[in-house]
């Protein structure tokens, strides 16, 4: 019975950031109704997972720094609108010490993607590229679905993260 409530918690945690991940990759959008969704499934988890008034305190600050930070680089232009909400509503999932794994995680997984990006752009032939998902990566010259690497991220640190850890019982 032990295995449900963190099978449960991965299922409910990273059904959105798949959902995310494939949006991103085949249109360059994230839909509203997916970073609901995770916020959702974090509203859900936690009397599941319920570790006292100051955890829920720690996550509720952590995902509203994160949302100033993701409107701040959304107005500058650093990142996708859905991206910032992505990025928001993840963050609610996680403790200070799991957010800074979940950057340095995105970051990683960013910086790959974009170099994998930015190389396909420029060595791709545009006649090869005949999948959706290849024509959105590849001929939009401006924008990088980093809603992928937010999922990467994200699913990454989830097994780590204090939210899993108290769906374990530990």
């Amino acid at each position: 019975m032990t295995f449900l409530l963190p099978a449960f918690l991965f299922f409910i945690f990273t059904t959105p950031q798949l959902m995310a991940a494939l949006n991103d990759a085949n249109a360059m959008k994230i839909p509203n109704r997916i970073p609901l969704l995770a916020f959702a499934g974090f509203l859900l988890m936690v009397p599941l997972t319920w570790s006292g008034f100051p955890v829920l305190f720690e996550h509720l600050t952590v995902g509203l720094v994160l949302f100033a930070a993701g409107f701040a680089m959304f107005a500058f232009g650093w990142m996708g609108g859905g991206d910032a909400k992505l990025l928001a509503a993840t963050a609610f999932w996680f403790t200070w010490p799991d957010v800074f794994l979940y950057m340095i995680y995105t970051a990683l997984f960013g910086g790959v993607l974009t170099l994998f990006v930015m190389v396909g752009r420029q060595y791709i032939p545009v006649r090869v590229l005949t999948t959706q998902w290849a024509q959105t990566m590849f001929r939009d010259e401006t924008k990088i679905p980093y809603g992928l690497a937010l999922a990467a991220g994200a699913i990454l640190t989830l097994p780590k993260s204090a939210i899993f850890q108290a769906a374990l019982g530990m």
